[in-house]
């Protein structure tokens, strides 16, 4: 038997040349994959693990399948092959376990019986393939390769789609906070702008870009706990009601909190309010302490409010406007924002 496996595992130039869709599987290609091997019959496992790895493959084995779940504990594989056959639990019952562990993980199941009806079975319990004995190694690189770009092509979409969700839940949040004062429609979209706008003048990786887009579209989340008679109000506010305003960045960062994606975001929006020279709120952050994006949301929020008409005055001109973010340039706001939004405003790419 070990003879006739080994013919079969053992996959020579020329048979790899024979092969069309293994022509384009350099070793260099696959050296990154690190494949589990588990299987029972020392000579199979053995075998196939030599095999695999003249092949470029990183393999590792187990002999049983509570051995395979102990080594899926210790390090991270691209994808694991297992016999169907096992003593203790099974091949169908690692893949089930393994499957729920490790959601996205390949399970590419071995068996000597064959039938679609075993093969259903196999992938109703979370096996992303299956391959009857005996195993060809000259088949075994196309399976492989296949499962695993499957899986990563799965992970991309589920990834991608995931943050499409994210970024219309949080325009359609922005809407809403938006929606409940008469004079700011769209206050939180124009304020995303600027600071966007003055990030990219700082050179911020597209990372923080996104979370400060993110943070600025919410960064008046906390005005939904704010009752309509005071974010509407003419006159100017009692000490009741501004000690009631001045509430909204804890509260909005109290809701962003509860999404375990926005937690940096959240903290951003806890401090736009913060002075350069700790005499904003809610906490009485200074300089560096205060997140760089929250001191950028600051810089284009004020703006953004002086040159938009509101329920208690008229708007201010933008020449106005950029001249008191420059006579608080250094107090109120960081210095190299309000720089960075000048020279935006100069070269005319703020409106």
């Amino acid at each position: 038997m070990a003879a006739e496996l080994m013919e079969r595992l053992v996959m020579t130039e020329a048979a790899r040349s024979r092969h069309p869709e293994a022509e384009h599987l350099e070793p260099s290609h696959r050296a990154v994959l690190s494949i589990l091997v588990v299987d029972d019959d020392d000579a199979v496992r053995d075998l196939l693990a030599t095999a695999l790895t003249e092949l470029g493959y990183r393999v590792r084995t187990a002999s049983t399948a509570e051995d395979g779940i102990i080594r899926l504990l210790w390090e991270p594989f691209d994808l694991v092959i297992c016999d169907v056959v096992l003593p203790g639990m099974d091949g169908m019952s690692f893949a089930r376990n393994v499957c729920q562990a490790h959601p996205g993980l390949p399970i590419v199941l071995i068996t000597g019986y064959g039938g679609s009806g075993l093969a259903r079975s196999a992938l109703r319990q979370g096996a992303a393939d299956v391959i009857s004995k005996p195993i060809s190694i000259r088949e075994l690189p196309v399976v492989i390769e296949r499962n695993v770009e499957r899986s990563r092509l799965e992970h991309s979409r589920h990834s991608h789609e995931g943050q499409r969700v994210m970024a219309q839940s949080i325009k359609a949040l922005a809407a809403a906070i938006d929606a409940k004062e008469t004079y700011t429609a769209e206050h939180s979209r124009r304020v995303a702008a600027l600071a966007v706008s003055v990030g990219t003048a700082l050179d911020l990786p597209a990372t923080e870009i996104t979370c400060l887009e993110y943070a600025a579209l919410v960064h008046d989340v906390g005005k939904i706990a704010v009752p309509d008679n005071i974010l509407n109000k003419a006159g100017r506010l009692t000490c009741e009601e501004w000690e009631i305003m001045r509430r909204h960045p804890c509260k909005g960062a109290e809701i962003l909190s509860h999404v375990h994606e926005l937690a940096y975001v959240a903290s951003v929006v806890r401090h736009h309010h913060e002075h350069v020279d700790g005499s904003g709120y809610p906490d009485g952050l200074a300089e560096a302490a205060i997140p760089l994006l929250s001191r950028i949301i600051a810089v284009a929020d004020a703006y953004e409010v002086m040159t938009s008409d509101r329920v208690y005055r008229k708007r201010r001109s933008p020449e106005a406007a950029v001249a008191e973010l420059c006579a608080c340039s250094g107090t109120q706001f960081d210095p190299t924002v309000v720089e960075a939004f000048c020279g935006l405003v100069h070269e005319g790419m703020v409106e």
